[in-house]
């Protein structure tokens, strides 16, 4: 036990005694400023060093990955409806059979620009709840009775309503999807119909029908508001159900039957497709008012294609748009009644005479060429002989006649119509998406030539919203024809 003791007290004296240094050479030291000094490394720091460079070329491949992703286009802001041209634009889009169509051409004219440009997208959002939308309008009105969901509500469309239902009094009625429409009714509101009995004709004597008019009201006896009054009264109503609106940015139009007071959503400067209206009836009374309850959400700004390529979307069909008041208008369906120049191949209308100037011209007929009564004479008919005559053709009765065989009708061709499009002005659109919202977008309005109507197109650089499947558009033929 103690000689283990005493050697270890030897091992630790032997390790706390200084060590006697060795000798050096001399060349050690006078050679050593040209000597390269060495690198001292520590294994612990170059084992942390490896990982954090590991690391960090880890966290680059991931940005790597995630960059694409930034820089790659955005999901559609939303999935426009087949339904959204707007006017007379969507109804004839959605007739898929004409009886008869216009292949319209359209080109751009010099007048147009190549250039592209940037535009804002506006969402159209419900504000406030259907309760309280009915009653500020109730009260603008003067419309007593509480908000109650409507009869006609269904989970999909909701609607509400103030007043009675079966059109003995004045009532709103307010549809909670789209933009929030009321629509404000007064039956009351013009004289009562003189009615009259009239005769059935060839009916049993007393059988008769009652023949209603509304009687007509002189424009001297009028009690509905001035032009300016309605300004004035339309601009405290509108204000009242959420459209902050200036008095003379409402237009106000005047005839026997009402006076009328309008007024547009105005974004970004540019007056939009969505309508407020209240109309007096020459008793005084409003007659009907309609208007809307929505917000204004910006939504960003995107790329927009040129004038000119935004004319080849015309033939598209998908990229129509409403557009406000300064550009209304409508799609002529028949050339005759475009009052389009025809360009050369593009089908030339007929002359007074019912022939088409490119048409091929009748032949005159030489006289004597046919004399009457002569087979060849195509204006003849000749009656068919009776069987028992000797022209008569001889029939088998055993055997049944055949039956004539129809031929197909040719296919219509459709007269082309080539329309150059020289001006085009900036301005905003509103369309649906498929879940009923409103948004307003950038595009074109298209003056035609003859400047009386404007095609409004979709601006956007495609991918920004998802359009609608093309719609296959046919003649239709009329099997009895």
């Amino acid at each position: 036990m103690n000689d283990l003791f005493d050697d270890a007290e030897a091992r630790l004296r032997r390790a706390a005694s200084a060590p006697v240094a060795p000798e050096l050479d001399p060349a050690l030291v006078t050679g050593a400023p040209d000597r390269r000094a060495p690198r001292l490394v520590r294994r612990g720091r170059a084992a942390r060093a490896a990982g954090i460079s590991l690391t960090a070329i880890a966290a680059v491949s991931v940005g790597a990955l995630v960059v694409p992703g930034v820089l790659a286009p955005r999901a559609p802001l939303f999935a426009a409806a087949s339904g959204s041209a707007g006017g007379q634009e969507a109804a004839a889009l959605n007739d898929t059979k004409l009886a008869w169509w216009v292949d319209y051409r359209y080109v751009a004219g010099p007048g147009l620009s190549s250039d592209g440009g940037r535009g804002s997208v506006y969402q159209l959002k419900r504000v406030g709840t259907p309760e309280g939308v009915l009653a500020d309008a109730a009260r603008a009105l003067g419309v007593s009775g509480s908000p109650e969901e409507s009869q006609y509500s269904d989970p999909q469309y909701p609607s509400y309503v103030v007043g009675p239902e079966d059109g003995t009094g004045p009532s709103i009625t307010l549809g909670w999807s789209g933009t929030g429409s009321w629509w404000y009714n007064d039956p009351g509101a013009y004289p009562a119909p003189v009615c009259v009995d009239v005769q059935i004709e060839g009916a049993a004597e007393g059988a008769t029908y009652p023949e209603c008019t509304q009687p007509e009201i002189p424009a001297s006896e009028s009690k509905a508001p001035s032009e300016a009054e309605a300004r004035a009264l339309a601009a405290e109503i509108f204000e009242a159900t959420g459209l902050d609106v200036a008095e003379s940015d409402i237009r106000v139009s005047v005839d026997s039957w009402q006076t009328l007071a309008s007024a547009n959503l105005v974004v970004d400067g540019t007056a939009a497709a969505l309508e407020y209206s209240v109309a007096w009836s020459p008793l005084g009374a409003i007659s009907w008012a309609t208007g809307h309850s929505v917000e204004v959400v910006e939504r960003g700004g995107f790329d927009t294609v040129s004038q000119v390529a935004a004319v080849d979307r015309i033939a598209d069909g998908r990229w129509y748009g409403a557009a406000g008041p300064d550009y209304l208008g409508g799609m002529v369906m028949y050339a005759a009644d475009a009052g389009l120049a025809r360009e050369a191949g593009g089908g030339d209308t007929a002359d007074s005479s019912g022939a088409g100037a490119g048409s091929d011209p009748v032949a005159p007929v030489e006289p004597g060429t046919s004399e009457p009564g002569d087979p060849g004479d195509p204006g003849v008919v000749l009656p068919e002989p009776t069987p028992g005559e000797p022209d008569a053709p001889v029939t088998d009765p055993e055997v049944p006649a055949e039956e004539p065989t129809e031929e197909p009708l040719p296919e219509p061709t459709p007269e082309t119509v080539t329309v150059t499009l020289d001006r085009a002005e900036a301005t905003l659109l509103l369309l649906w998406d498929v879940d009923g919202n409103a948004w307003l977008v950038p595009g074109y309005a298209f003056q035609n030539p003859e400047g009386d109507f404007w095609t409004t197109i979709v601006s956007l650089v495609e991918g920004v919203i998802e359009l609608p499947e093309p719609m296959q558009i046919e003649p239709f033929i009329d099997p009895a024809a």
